[in-house]
């Protein structure tokens, strides 16, 4: 009898921490959110968008090819140029630095440092692409989506399905346009545990799987030239963490589904020199930087008063570190190239991830 009780009491705990879970606006990314992830090789790779359903263990040993962030800034932060054209409330990350062979088709137009934008709406609540900016030929250019792409609508849950139509027009100036359409429908297929090397445990999470049938066009000398593009999206989201757990692509061609890029949230290397064990490192949010941006490149660090002997190092996009300097709060990124870095600060058993704009 004993025995008997001890195992459903075992089961019942096993079933209350591995339960389904409901996914809010709480869970997805903020302005200033900092978010290091791995990029993994799909060659070879043991993910099969195939395992779906109910109390799924999704446990994957990855190995990481690369690593790289993604920065959540607001439009002002990007540039204040775009505060012309575009909400100061609207906040993303780089999408891409260009868009390769672009000049190919438009004598003299560039397209670089590419950012979508996001923003949560109440009614319905949901989480939605809401603007982009980029570069044109060196100038920045913000514009809002004719139709927002709606990627979430909350609560998400397992068996819920939506879909939406969505539009964005792009002038290229006297150049010509560019235009994306495109429908999402996206669905909650799955629910039970992710392990990765970041969720080193079992971890309660949802799968949500987006297919994007889209038509990216390009109108130059009054000619318009449509691409059209079938993708799927999957995401594993966890409660209290803002990025995916998980994260992979696939291109659709002719039916059939190729894994294009795998991703998994993850940490910047830990330097154990300056701390006793990794797993005493704690994430803290009590520092800033001013002024940031920094168009100057002399960047100082707020710290608390209570941090006497520190460690900092600063990370540009490719995850390269720039700075590596001790109990000093003043940082020089004059030597370096405008653009997005990441100082890491460490104190002890506690690390801080400042965004830095130079």
């Amino acid at each position: 009898m004993r025995y008997f009780l001890l195992t459903i009491a075992a089961t019942f705990i096993f079933s209350q921490g591995y339960s389904q879970i409901t996914i809010t606006g709480a869970d997805m990314p903020a302005a200033g959110d900092t978010f290091i992830y791995s990029n993994v090789s799909p060659t070879g790779s043991s993910i099969s968008p195939a395992d779906s359903g109910a109390n799924v263990e999704w446990n994957y040993a990855l190995t990481p090819t690369s690593q790289g962030m993604d920065l959540y800034l607001t439009t002002t932060q990007v540039s204040p140029f775009l505060s012309f054209t575009l909400s100061p409330d609207l906040y993303g990350y780089k999408t891409a630095d260009s868009i390769p062979g672009i000049s190919l088709l438009v004598s003299g137009v560039t397209i670089q440092n590419l950012y979508t934008y996001f923003e949560h709406i109440t009614i319905p609540s949901s989480y939605v692409a809401a603007a982009f900016s980029a570069a044109f030929s060196g100038i920045p250019v913000g514009t809002n989506y004719t139709e927002p792409d709606v990627w979430y609508i909350f609560p998400l849950t397992y068996g819920n399905s939506t879909s939406n139509y969505y539009e964005l027009n792009i002038s290229l100036l006297s150049a010509g346009a560019l235009k994306e359409a495109g429908y999402r429908n996206t669905t909650v297929d799955g629910w039970g545990t992710i392990t990765t090397p970041y969720y080193t445990t079992p971890v309660s999470c949802i799968r949500v799987r987006s297919e994007i049938d889209e038509i990216d066009s390009i109108t130059f000398s009054g000619v318009t030239f449509g691409i059209p593009r079938t993708s799927v999206e999957y995401k594993w989201l966890v409660n209290g963490d803002h990025h995916p757990a998980l994260w992979v692509t696939s291109s659709v061609l002719a039916g059939t589904e190729t894994i294009t890029s795998i991703k998994y949230r993850d940490r910047l290397p830990v330097d154990t020199s300056t701390l006793a064990t990794t797993n005493q490192v704690k994430e803290t949010e009590n520092v800033t930087a001013y002024p940031n941006p920094a168009p100057n490149g002399i960047v100082t660090l707020n710290l608390p008063k209570t941090w006497k002997t520190y460690h900092v190092d600063v990370f540009d996009i490719q995850s390269k570190a720039v700075v590596s300097q001790d109990n000093e709060p003043v940082i020089n990124l004059q030597a370096y190239p405008a653009g997005n870095y990441v100082a890491r600060v460490l104190c002890g058993g506690k690390v801080s991830f400042v965004p830095l704009v130079k």
